[in-house]
């Protein structure tokens, strides 16, 4: 299968690697300037990418490696979406010219991504649309160790989607989990949007642990020493309030332990202290600054539309307002109330039309 990958961050490159040494043609796209440069010019000069970790081991080649979308999207058959969610609407607008109905398109993280993908589509004038999907969150927990060489510290056995539209689930199942692994279905993107646990670790992970985060000895590992009992007790409260919108939302009440146990065990009857306690034996060390991804995204990305989404079904969130908040007071040269994903960024009409659209 010829494959395309945009994005050449520790995730992008951790899923090319992967699928270069399974023997796919693997294209490489990087559409900015922000970061990884040296990375990325590096995957260029030589042409392979070094993979090391869990997955397995070994330097592999890699088809284009490009800035130029016409270059790479036109011939791929899966285009796989690797890009901070924040810039959605950047890699939409560079990609709609060249996306076509024979395509999946996956996002990941997703957080309803494909709605802005699907208008950049309309401003573009192309008709020919691509079968969308979204993940839960990554397949690994992976670092870039050096220019053109990836590690996997740990991967997930099981990854939940959404397709857009929901109808197409069996298809991409069918087409595509030869290649992606073991894909249990969702109902709507809005679903699997909520379940992506970095919403709840990753911002309360950070924003309640300023104190250990910026520790000049850079010892903080956010897994391993952010979460005593009593954090747990306020994971469980904003878990509360994600269930309490899923619930409007049409979707099943699963609590975050239950989805972790689906996509990171075989078994289902690890019991959530030690499972947890075993996924940060396995996970990097950090983040060092409050300016991260995991409060920069996940906080407008994710906090945000379950906020928008709680107002639109008449569910309170206290908990998530308040880390909105936080994250605002410590970062005040974002602002992530108006920067944020909203239903309304999403969908133009009521959310009875947008679930209709989105279960189709």
């Amino acid at each position: 299968m010829e494959i395309t990958i945009v994005g050449s961050g520790h995730g992008g490159c951790a899923m090319a690697a992967v699928q270069a040494m399974h023997g796919h043609k693997v294209n490489l796209i990087k559409l900015g300037s922000a970061m990884h440069n040296e990375n990325f010019a590096e995957l260029r000069r030589r042409g392979t990418i070094q993979l090391s970790g869990m997955e397995g081991s070994g330097e592999f080649p890699l088809g284009k490696v490009t800035s130029e979308p016409a270059e790479a999207i036109p011939d791929a058959e899966l285009v796989l979406v690797y890009y901070v969610a924040n810039y959605h609407p950047m890699v939409a607008e560079r990609l709609s010219q060249y996306l076509h109905r024979d395509q999946c398109v996956v996002l990941n993280p997703g957080y309803g991504g494909s709605l802005l993908f699907e208008k950049a589509l309309k401003a573009a004038d192309n008709d020919s649309v691509p079968l969308f999907a979204e993940f839960e969150t990554l397949p690994y927990s992976c670092r870039i160790n050096a220019p053109g060489s990836v590690g996997i510290d740990s991967l997930n056995v099981r990854h939940p989607f959404a397709a857009y539209p929901a109808s197409r689930s069996q298809e991409f199942i069918d087409r595509f989990s030869p290649v992606l692994g073991e894909c249990p279905p969702r109902r709507h993107l809005l679903e699997v949007a909520l379940h992506n646990p970095n919403l709840l670790i990753h911002t309360i992970g950070v924003l309640m642990n300023v104190s250990l985060v910026e520790k000049e000895d850079r010892s903080y590992h956010m897994y391993r020493d952010g979460f005593p009992p009593s954090m747990w007790n306020l994971v469980s409260r904003l878990d509360e309030e994600k269930m309490d919108v899923l619930d409007k939302l049409g979707a099943p009440r699963v609590p975050y332990f239950d989805e972790f146990r689906v996509r990171t065990f075989k078994e289902g009857d690890v019991e959530p202290k030690a499972g947890f306690a075993h996924y940060a034996s396995e996970a990097p060390g950090g983040p060092h600054s409050v300016d991260h991804r995991y409060v920069t995204e996940d906080v407008p990305m994710g906090l945000v539309l379950l906020h928008s989404l709680g107002k639109a079904t008449g569910v309170p969130t206290p908990i998530c307002d308040s880390l909105v908040n936080i994250a605002n007071g410590f970062l005040p040269e974002y602002d992530f109330w108006s920067d944020g994903r909203t239903m309304e960024s999403l969908w133009d009409g009521s959310l009875e039309e947008f679930l209709a659209v989105l279960t189709k």
